[in-house]
């Protein structure tokens, strides 16, 4: 498989979940305070979500996994025929649901946001791992 695209996302991701850490770690006691750098990890969580589930629907395309019906699905397809473990899974649902509400203009808790940054962004490392090695597996398909 050609891996191109899968590459330009895992590039997005990294790039995002670093802005997002960068903004947190500048000063930890003082980014409850700071409105700006809160919406500037937030924005940079929900961009790695979604270059995520591109990067999901991407993979279940060229796999021929099915069709999802929304970002969950995404995730659980991709559970569902072992590309990546169902604890991964579930921990990338709960961030999309912290990226669901900011979409929606709900106020997402702070608390959620902290704990996405502290531990949730590593799980979009373990994601691109395991899609880039699944699709290496996968045969080349023709260029169009």
């Amino acid at each position: 498989m050609d891996d191109t695209v899968l590459i330009g996302k895992t590039a997005i991701i990294e790039r995002c979940c670093r802005r997002a850490r960068e903004e947190y770690e500048k000063d930890p006691t003082t980014f409850v305070g700071d409105l700006t750098r809160q919406d500037a990890a937030t924005l940079n969580v929900i961009r790695a979500w979604e270059a995520a589930v591109e990067m999901g629907d991407y993979v279940i395309a060229m796999a021929d996994l099915g069709e999802p019906f929304n970002e969950r699905e995404v995730i659980s397809i991709l559970a569902d025929n072992g590309w990546i473990g169902a604890t991964l899974a579930e921990d990338l649902k709960r961030t999309g649901e912290f990226c669901r509400a900011e979409w929606d203009y709900q106020a997402a808790p702070l608390p959620a946001l902290v704990t996405i940054i502290k531990r949730g962004l590593d799980d979009f490392g373990a994601y691109n791992q395991a899609l880039l090695a699944g699709a290496a597996t996968l045969p080349d398909t023709p260029q169009e």
